[in-house]
């Protein structure tokens, strides 16, 4: 961590990190507005707004995580990615209930709630994917279960191919809506003329120059909050799960934040379902394929792993009803918080 031999002091750490942190907010605010007005010039769905939301908003999160993978941290990276998925769903979606222009919470027309449904059955799939994949690895494991075979040696990689299978179809699923039709287009905003072509190379160029923004605080915002935890003796593995997860989940946060406060909750939730999805696939599943590793944490795949799965049914199931009330929201967070001192007293 470069941080460590330039501020040894607490109080400076953590001061860098809170301002990592108002940086990464602010940018991660402007690039959703930015990133929305792009996607109404070209016409395009709340599908692809959402993916193209997720896939920026969620960077900081899949990269951390295949980098603590390659530096042999399985549980750390695994960690992150979970405890972020689950803040994702807990506190960010109970935020976005609590938030909404509407006082029932989120409300879903008809179209809009069989095209998310869609997003959440893959990151359902995918989900418990991840958690036969981790189940299959070496260590603290079912694999410590069942004598070691050279079929058992084949069906992680078999497993991890499926899931990345479905990947590939949620993609192709979401690249296939990229024009709005009725029922899926975004709502209409004020924006400035961006007709013509060099409005649109500049609010492009402004994106990029945003995102990057975000993600250069999201780096020192990760590496001073390392610092902080080891100062605390924090354990590894609970500073990637609450710590690190939702430090890197805040751009994500603020994006599905900005979509339900301009009236795309539609767009909202399903970022949120699209999320989960590429946080698991390129975080866990891709990493793993190349940096096989060992887990030694058996909560991860007892206790998180089954928290996730479930939250993601319940959100299934929430958009089969097509509302997710304000009730709901608060319910969400004290499970969030229920989680919390669990981890901390396991």
């Amino acid at each position: 961590m470069f941080l460590a031999g330039i501020f040894s002091s607490f109080p400076l750490v953590l001061l860098l990190f809170l301002a990592s942190s108002i940086t990464v907010i602010a940018a991660s605010a402007r690039f959703t507005r930015q990133l929305e007005a792009l996607c109404e010039v070209f016409q395009l769905s709340i599908g692809i707004l959402s993916l193209l939301s997720a896939l920026g908003a969620n960077i900081p999160n899949y990269v951390s995580s295949a980098l603590a993978i390659l530096d042999r941290h399985v549980d750390v990276g695994i960690g992150i990615i979970i405890g972020s998925n689950i803040y994702n769903i807990a506190i960010t979606l109970a935020l976005c209930t609590l938030l909404t222009t509407t006082s029932s919470g989120i409300i879903l027309e008809t179209q809009a709630r069989r095209d998310v449904r869609v997003i959440a059955w893959y990151a359902l799939i995918i989900t418990l994917g991840a958690c036969l994949v981790i189940a299959l690895l070496p260590g603290k494991t079912l694999m410590a279960l069942f004598p070691t075979t050279e079929h058992m040696g084949l069906l992680v990689p078999l497993v991890q191919a499926l899931v990345l299978v479905v990947f590939g179809g949620f993609i192709v699923h979401a690249l296939r809506r990229s024009r709005g039709s009725a029922g899926t287009t975004l709502a209409h905003h004020d924006h400035e003329d961006l007709k013509t072509p060099l409005s649109v190379v500049r609010l492009s160029a402004e994106i990029i120059f945003t995102l990057a923004i975000a993600l250069g605080g999201v780096l020192v915002m990760v590496q001073s909050g390392q610092i902080l935890t080891d100062d605390l003796h924090m354990p590894s593995i609970l500073a990637g799960l609450l710590v690190l997860a939702i430090a890197t989940s805040l751009p994500n946060t603020v994006v599905a934040i900005s979509l339900v406060r301009t009236g795309e909750a539609a767009a909202c939730v399903e970022e949120l379902c699209s999320s989960g999805s590429i946080n698991i696939a390129l975080g866990i599943v891709l990493p793993l394929v190349f940096w096989p590793g060992i887990l030694t944490d058996r909560f991860l795949l007892l206790l998180d792993g089954p928290l996730l799965l479930l939250l993601a049914l319940a959100v299934l199931l929430c958009l089969f009803k097509g509302r997710m009330s304000r009730s709901l929201g608060i319910l969400l967070f004290c499970i969030y918080v229920i989680w919390v001192l669990i981890r901390f007293w396991l």
